[in-house]
């Protein structure tokens, strides 16, 4: 959990530095701050969706056997769903309210122009932060650290080589990166939950191992 931690402090550290260095009058700095407040209050609510994987979980599989990963399994699923649902709301009202929200950030006219493409690339993310929050609360709740760190590792790097491309020279540019990062850390602990997790299904494989045999006596 360190090493996650650590490494998501470089990312956003790095996402930070890239804006603060756009320009000297500082414009790009304070429209990037503005974003990232108005973007971290989504966050206040996937933490919550996060927070109650890694809570019902493992309380639901600590029936034990497969009475206990059955009955966590559908909890787990039904948090996807629900990760999903919040952040399909939360990309919608943020991109209705942004008109209205960022005129009290700043009294600035070209800071809140800067902010407009900023803020819906943001709230477009919040699409793909439910399957990274709900994924990421299922594996603490099956105390899958260290995946989840190889998950966050390959986020990391993702948003950091975009960074260092040219598509980190703009503002727009550092909030897209941002956006791959939290689409990889999304697919992967969904892949991870689906193929990986103790909780996978394993009827693919009997399937595969069924239709193996019936070719075999064909």
């Amino acid at each position: 959990m360190l090493i996650r931690q650590m490494t998501l402090n470089v990312a956003f550290v790095s996402a930070a530095r890239r804006a603060q260095a756009m320009d000297s009058s500082g414009t790009m700095a304070a429209a990037y701050a503005i974003v990232m407040q108005i973007y971290s209050l989504g966050v206040v609510l996937h933490l919550g969706i996060q927070g109650t994987a890694a809570a019902l979980v493992p309380s639901a599989r600590a029936m034990g056997g497969a009475q206990g990963d059955e009955a966590a399994r559908k909890i787990a699923d039904r948090i996807f769903s629900w990760g999903t649902l919040l952040g399909v709301i939360l990309a919608l009202v943020q991109m209705v309210a942004i008109p209205y929200i960022a005129p009290l950030f700043s009294p600035l006219e070209s800071v809140r122009q800067a902010v407009k493409g900023p803020a819906v690339i943001s709230a477009l993310i919040h699409l793909v932060n439910g399957l990274v929050f709900a994924g990421e609360g299922v594996m603490l709740g099956l105390g899958q650290f260290k995946d989840l760190a190889l998950i966050t590792c390959c986020g990391v790097g993702t948003m950091v080589a975009c960074l260092k491309s040219p598509l980190g020279q703009t503002l727009n540019g550092v909030l897209l990166s941002l956006a791959a990062f939290n689409t990889v850390q999304g697919l992967l602990t969904w892949l991870h939950h689906i193929r990986f997790s103790p909780l996978r299904r394993r009827g693919f494989r009997k399937f595969r191992k069924g239709l193996k045999s019936v070719e075999d006596e064909c």
